[in-house]
C-alpha cells in the first residue's frame, strides 16, 4: 500500500472515531498525486547530486496534504490533545534553500544556556543541509520532520527538530510515516522513538523556549507553573514527559485498538532518567 492510501485511511479512521478534524484536504491531494513536475525533481537531483529512486516519488505525491485533528475534554484529569501534519512534497525538501530553523536558532538568546554549544558554531553548515518534509498542520508548534541532505547521498538521514533542537533518528521514509501514522500523528509522537539518554542530555536542564503565539522568550528555568501557554508545552524533557503521559491517558478512549505497552515504557524510562 502506498503512502497515500495509508494516510487516507488513517484520517477515515479520525472521522470513523469521532475525532474533530479542524483541517483535512486528502481528497484534492489524491486528485493531484499524478502530476510531477520535472523542473522541481531537476532542483532535487541537483542538490544531492544523485538518482531518486522512482519508488520514492510516492513522498512527492502527498505534497500540500495538511490535517489537524484535536479532541477536547471536559474530564478534570485529563488535558487538550492534537495531531496532525502539514506535508512538504519530497522533491521540494531536497531541492529549496531552508530557512525554517532561523526562528529558533538565528538568535543568540536561543544559544544561551543550550546544553548543545556545538551547535551554535555549526548552524550556518549544518542547519542550512536541514530541511523539513513534515510540520505540524495545528499550527507553527516549532516540530519538524527534516532529511539531512548530503551531496551524493541518499536515502538522506532522518531528523526530528525541536524549536531549535535536534535529534537522529533511526528511520527512512517509510518507517517516519508508518509509524506517525500508527501514532496517531499526535503532537510529540517523536519523542517515543528517540532514546532517553539523548532527550535528558538535550532537554533534561533548561533550555529556552520559543512560545509562537505573541513571540514570548523567557531566560531562566520554569518561568511559568502552567505546562501549556497559548496552547503550546514549554520545550523541556520535562514537558516531554507531561505530553507523553497525557498521550498515554487520553488514548484509550479516542483510539481503543492502540496497544500503549511500548509508549509506557519509554514513559517510564524517561521520568525514571529525570528522577521525578
Amino acid at each position: 500500500m502506498v503512502v497515500i492510501e495509508k494516510l487516507n485511511n488513517f484520517i477515515k479512521e479520525l472521522y470513523n472515531n469521532n475525532l474533530t478534524v479542524n483541517k483535512n484536504n486528502i481528497e484534492e491531494v489524491i486528485k493531484n498525486a499524478d502530476f510531477l513536475s520535472q523542473r522541481i525533481l531537476t532542483r532535487a537531483k541537483d542538490w544531492i547530486k544523485v538518482e531518486i529512486p522512482e519508488e520514492d516519488y510516492q513522498y512527492n505525491s502527498i505534497s500540500s496534504l495538511i490535517l489537524d485533528w484535536s479532541s477536547t475534554t471536559n474530564d478534570l484529569d485529563e488535558e487538550y490533545l492534537w495531531g496532525g501534519f502539514k506535508i512538504l512534497g519530497l522533491f521540494e525538501s531536497l531541492g529549496y534553500p531552508s530557512h525554517f530553523w532561523d526562528n529558533y536558532n538565528n538568535d543568540s538568546r536561543f544559544w544561551k544556556n543550550n546544553s548543545q554549544p556545538e551547535a551554535e558554531a555549526i548552524w550556518q553548515e549544518f542547519l542550512p543541509k536541514l530541511n523539513y518534509f513534515h510540520k505540524s498542520g495545528h499550527g507553527d508548534d516549532g516540530t519538524y520532520g527534516c532529511i539531512l541532505r548530503e551531496e551524493g547521498v541518499y536515502p538522506c538521514p532522518i531528523y526530528f527538530f525541536d524549536s531549535g533542537i535536534w535529534f537522529k533518528m533511526d528511520m527512512n521514509f517509510e518507517e517516519y510515516y508508518n509509524t506517525m501514522i500508527a501514532c496517531k500523528a499526535v503532537y510529540y509522537w517523536q519523542y517515543f522513538y528517540i532514546d532517553t539518554q539523548d532527550i535528558v542530555k538535550k532537554l533534561g536542564t533548561y533550555k529556552p523556549c520559543y512560545m509562537e503565539a505573541g513571540t514570548y522568550y523567557f531566560n531562566g528555568p520554569k518561568p511559568f507553573l502552567d505546562k501549556f501557554k497559548d496552547g503550546t508545552f514549554t520545550y523541556s524533557a520535562e514537558g516531554v514527559l507531561h505530553q507523553m503521559k497525557n498521550i498515554i491517558k487520553r488514548f484509550p478512549k479516542l483510539f481503543p485498538d492502540v496497544d500503549l505497552t511500548y509508549f509506557k515504557e519509554r514513559c517510564d524510562a524517561l521520568e525514571k532518567a529525570l528522577n521525578l
